[in-house]
């Protein structure tokens, strides 16, 4: 089955091609630069480059595809979670797809395809991360973390998914970002503060394990980030105790410290965060008793996270899956793509063309 997928969630024009698990082509376009100097994702300027790009994105996919818009099966789109107006725009131009070319429509969970980015395959049909659909066993849990979301699941079969818990605040991707504005490193912050963290002490500062006792499978990120900001002020001697939270905002508030301390707070940060993430991980495992590990989602990407995981799954004897490509890791519509194989085998096509919205606080059920 060939299948053209869309994905404007967030800032990103993202445009592939699948036939099965295969990619044929994956194109994205994205004004990094215009969001980055204002701090974060500009809404209303997303809506406008998606807007400005589709049409020519996705003639580069079908052109790399070596495909024409006749030869496709199904059009799949992103419909949440993301920027709501962002969201608009990808799927305006797949109902007008499905409409003008007579095509199937498919409304994908983007979190789902994060779960599902390790299946894709290159052009030849060698996979992208070491998995094939044979290897996937079930039960299985699978985790998305992203800026997001942090969200944990299990699952029995293909679709069926139980959420078993989640943040109850920030998502861990959140969390790096406004740690790492915090310590001026800008937007996004996350593979810049994992960079900086490998040259600090990761014990230089003992930075809280939210919930680590809460007896259920919930994280908690948003008193991480506060500790680091009590700690930068005790840094700089403007506190002598913890400030009241209405007496600062979540900037740059690295002023005056070393080099040394900056990456002494990235790499406590990042080691509590991760131990966070790992200890509910630890008693989910021993809880569930799944064959699999299942991870998708933007911070799969930081490689201090990988390593605990494979000694997690190393130790647990559960088998880690996550995509391996960085470029799978983040946004994009390859992942789409993969997921709207599934939906097609479970017939979930949109029967009503015209009924399918956006739902920017989509989840997972």
């Amino acid at each position: 089955m060939k299948i053209l997928a869309i994905d404007t969630s967030c800032d990103d024009t993202s445009v592939a091609i699948s036939e099965d698990l295969r990619i044929l082509a994956n194109v994205s376009w994205s004004k990094f630069k215009t969001h980055n100097d204002f701090g974060g994702v500009i809404p209303t300027e997303a809506k406008r480059q998606h807007k400005e790009f589709l049409d020519p994105v996705i003639a580069e996919a079908l052109k790399v595809s070596k495909l024409s818009i006749e030869d496709i099966d199904a059009i799949a789109v992103t419909y949440g979670p993301g920027l709501a107006i962002a969201l608009e725009a990808g799927i305006e131009k797949a109902k007008e797809l499905s409409k003008k070319y007579n095509k199937k429509l498919i409304g994908v969970n983007h979190m789902i395809g994060h779960i599902y980015s390790s299946l894709a395959q290159d052009e030849s049909g060698k996979s992208y991360s070491g998995i094939s659909i044979s290897d996937i066993k079930f039960p299985l849990l699978a985790l998305t973390i992203s800026g997001g979301h942090t969200d944990l699941y299990f699952m029995e079969n293909h679709m069926e998914f139980k959420r078993l818990g989640g943040t109850i605040d920030d998502a861990v991707g959140e969390a790096y970002d406004k740690v790492g504005r915090m310590i001026g490193l800008g937007f996004p912050a996350g593979y810049k503060l994992e960079t900086l963290a490998k040259d600090g002490d990761l014990n230089a500062y003992d930075f809280p394990r939210p919930m680590a006792n809460s007896g259920d499978l919930n994280w908690s990120f948003s008193g991480l980030k506060t500790a680091v900001l009590y700690q930068i002020k005790k840094l700089q001697n403007v506190y002598e105790s913890k400030p009241d939270k209405k007496e600062f905002r979540m900037n740059d508030a690295s002023m005056n410290l070393s080099e040394k301390e900056i990456s002494d707070l990235a790499a406590s940060f990042q080691e509590a965060a991760l131990e966070s993430l790992l200890m509910k991980l630890r008693k989910a495992i021993s809880q569930y008793s799944p064959k699999m590990l299942v991870i998708g989602g933007g911070v799969i990407a930081n490689q201090a996270l990988r390593n605990k995981l494979e000694k997690l799954c190393d130790i647990s004897k559960t088998k880690l899956v996550y995509p391996i490509p960085m470029w799978l890791c983040t946004d994009n519509a390859s992942m789409i793509a993969i997921a709207a194989n599934f939906y097609a085998k479970n017939n979930l096509y949109i029967k009503d063309i015209d009924s399918l919205d956006r739902i920017p606080g989509l989840e997972i059920s």
